[in-house]
C-alpha cells in the first residue's frame, strides 16, 4: 500500500461516508475487493467498531475473510454492501470490466465503490499486470455497468499517479469545494499531556522564532501571505496585508485578524486541492508552514506550494530542530514536539539541490528558510512515494540535527541579503537562475550535512 493510494482513500471517506449518511447507520459494512494485507491496506480508513470491513482475494492471507473461487464471482448476494473499496487490483485483472460490474452488482442502491488504480508506474506483476487508466477509463466502466461515476481525479504524485474514482448505482451531488472539514490529527492542548523529564522538555535557540518572522514580514512586505497551520494566530497576527491562513480547527486566541486576512477551516490538502487556485489570486510572497508535525504532511505541503511560487517567494518551515529525541517522534508523548519534520531539510539537500535552504537557530525549535522554488520542477512529484516510504519510519534525530550544525541566527547578514535579493525578484519576475547566484558559498559550514 503506498501513500498517496492511503490518502486519497481517506479523502473518499472524508467526502462521501462521514460527511453523509452512512456516517449516522448504526452498522455499515464494507467490502474490499483484492485488499489482502501487503504493507498495509485501507481498513485502517474504516477503524470505527461500527463497520464490519471484509476483504476478498484470490488467495488467503493477511486480513483476507473471503477467497475467491472466481476473480470474476463475488460470493455476496445483490445490493447487500453499504461501501465497496478496490486499490491497486484493477490493473492486475485481465478482464477488469467483469469485476467491475460484479462490485456494482453487490453495491446497495445508496452505496459508493472506491476506486483506485495507477495511471502510471513500472511493471509490477502480481502475477500479471495489464492495465493503466485514465478518467474516460471510468467514464466507460460506468457505462458499461450502469452506474454513475460521481466524481473522478488523477493524482500526480509518482510513480503510479492514482486514478481515484467515486461511483454509485445512483446520481448523487458531489460535495461542494471546501465543504469538507475534517481532522484526520486532532490537535492536542500541551498543557494536558504530562511533562516529559527536563531533558525531553528542553528548548534552545537565540531569538523567538516570532520575532523572526515579523522580520521577515517587514523586510519582505509580501503582497500575499500564505500560512498552513494557525493554531492560536500569534504568527497570523504578524501579517500587514492580503493573507490567506488555512487550518482545519483553528482557536484563535489573538485579537481580531486584520480584515485582510482570510482563515479557512480545511485541511491543507483540501485547501490546495479544492480552493488553492481561486483564494490564491497571486503567487505568494512569503508562505510559512507550521501544520502537522510529520514528515509527509509537511513534505506534501511544501511540494503544493512551490506549485504556486514565482522567483521571489520564500518558504519558512517552523520545527526543524529538536532539542532531544523525545521531541522528534511521530507519536507525541511529550509537551515540546517538533515530529519529523526536521527530516525535510535533509530530504531536499539530497533531492533538490537546486533549492537555497538557510536553517535559522530560533527558539524554540528553529525554521527552516528556503528560496529558489521552482513550480515547474517535478522531482518530489514523480517520487513521492518512495520518498514517504523511505522518510517517515521512526528515527532518532542525528547529532547535527540536535546540535544544529549549519544553522545561522535570524539577524545574520545572510539572512538580510537573502531578504534584498528575493524582494527584488518577486517584484521583477527576475528568472529563478539568476535569484540566488552568489549565495551558496557563503553559507556556513555545516550546511547540508546528511
Amino acid at each position: 500500500m503506498h501513500a498517496s493510494s492511503l490518502e486519497n482513500m481517506h479523502r473518499c471517506y472524508e467526502r462521501y461516508v462521514r460527511s453523509g449518511a452512512l456516517h449516522d447507520q448504526e452498522s455499515v459494512t464494507v467490502l474490499d475487493v483484492g485488499g489482502a494485507d501487503i504493507n498495509g491496506g485501507y481498513r485502517q480508513v474504516f477503524k470505527d467498531a461500527r463497520y464490519r470491513y471484509l476483504t476478498a482475494d484470490l488467495a488467503d492471507g493477511d486480513g483476507v475473510d473471503i477467497v475467491l473461487e472466481d476473480p470474476y464471482r463475488l460470493p455476496v448476494e445483490d445490493g447487500s454492501v453499504d461501501i465497496v473499496v478496490s486499490g491497486q487490483m484493477l490493473e492486475h485483472c485481465e478482464f477488469f470490466w467483469l469485476a467491475f460490474a460484479e462490485m456494482i452488482r453487490v453495491l446497495k442502491p445508496d452505496g459508493y465503490l472506491f476506486m483506485i488504480a495507477p495511471s502510471a508506474g513500472p511493471i509490477h506483476r502480481y502475477p500479471v499486470d495489464c492495465y493503466r487508466f485514465y478518467p474516460d477509463a471510468y467514464g466507460a466502466l460506468a457505462k458499461y455497468a450502469n452506474c454513475q461515476l460521481i466524481e473522478v481525479w488523477r493524482d500526480e504524485r509518482g510513480p503510479w499517479q492514482d486514478l481515484v474514482g467515486v461511483f454509485s448505482r445512483q446520481s448523487v451531488p458531489v460535495p461542494a469545494a471546501g465543504s469538507i472539514v475534517r481532522v484526520e490529527h486532532a490537535p492536542i492542548d500541551p498543557a494536558t499531556l504530562p511533562s516529559g523529564t527536563a531533558e525531553e522538555e528542553a528548548t534552545r535557540g537565540g531569538v523567538h522564532y516570532l520575532d523572526a518572522l515579523a522580520s521577515l514580514h517587514k523586510a519582505l512586505e509580501p503582497d500575499l501571505y500564505l500560512e498552513i497551520g494557525v493554531r492560536h494566530g500569534r504568527s497570523l497576527a504578524l501579517a500587514r496585508g492580503a493573507a490567506v491562513a488555512v487550518d482545519p480547527a483553528p482557536d484563535i486566541k489573538v485579537g481580531p485578524l486584520s480584515p485582510t486576512t482570510r482563515l479557512l477551516a480545511m485541511t491543507s490538502d483540501d485547501f490546495f486541492m479544492d480552493v488553492a487556485a481561486e483564494e490564491l489570486t497571486q503567487p505568494p510572497g512569503l508562505v510559512f508552514i507550521d501544520g502537522m508535525h510529520l514528515f509527509e504532511y509537511v513534505l506534501r505541503d511544501f511540494m503544493h506550494v512551490e506549485r504556486l511560487a514565482d522567483p521571489g517567494t520564500l518558504v519558512v518551515i517552523d520545527d526543524i530542530y529538536p532539542s532531544h529525541p523525545s521531541q522528534a517522534e511521530r507519536d507525541r508523548r511529550t509537551r515540546v514536539w517538533t515530529g519529523d519534520v526536521w527530516k525535510l531539510q535533509q530530504c531536499l539537500a539530497k533531492m533538490r539541490p537546486d533549492l537555497f535552504l538557510l536553517p535559522l537557530d530560533t527558539a524554540p525549535t528553529g525554521l527552516l528558510l528556503i528560496a529558489g522554488l521552482d513550480p515547474k520542477n517535478r522531482v518530489l512529484w514523480n517520487h513521492y512515494n518512495p520518498t514517504v516510504r523511505k522518510y517517515s519510519m521512526d528515527q532518532a534525530p542525528p547529532p547535527e540535527i540536535l546540535e544544529r550544525r549549519g544553522a545561522i541566527e535570524a539577524d545574520h547578514p545572510l539572512v538580510a541579503e537573502l531578504l534584498a535579493i528575493l524582494k527584488q525578484n518577486y517584484r521583477t519576475g527576475t528568472p529563478r537562475s539568476q535569484v540566488l547566484a552568489g549565495l551558496r558559498e557563503k553559507l556556513p559550514s555545516g550546511q547540508g550535512e546528511k
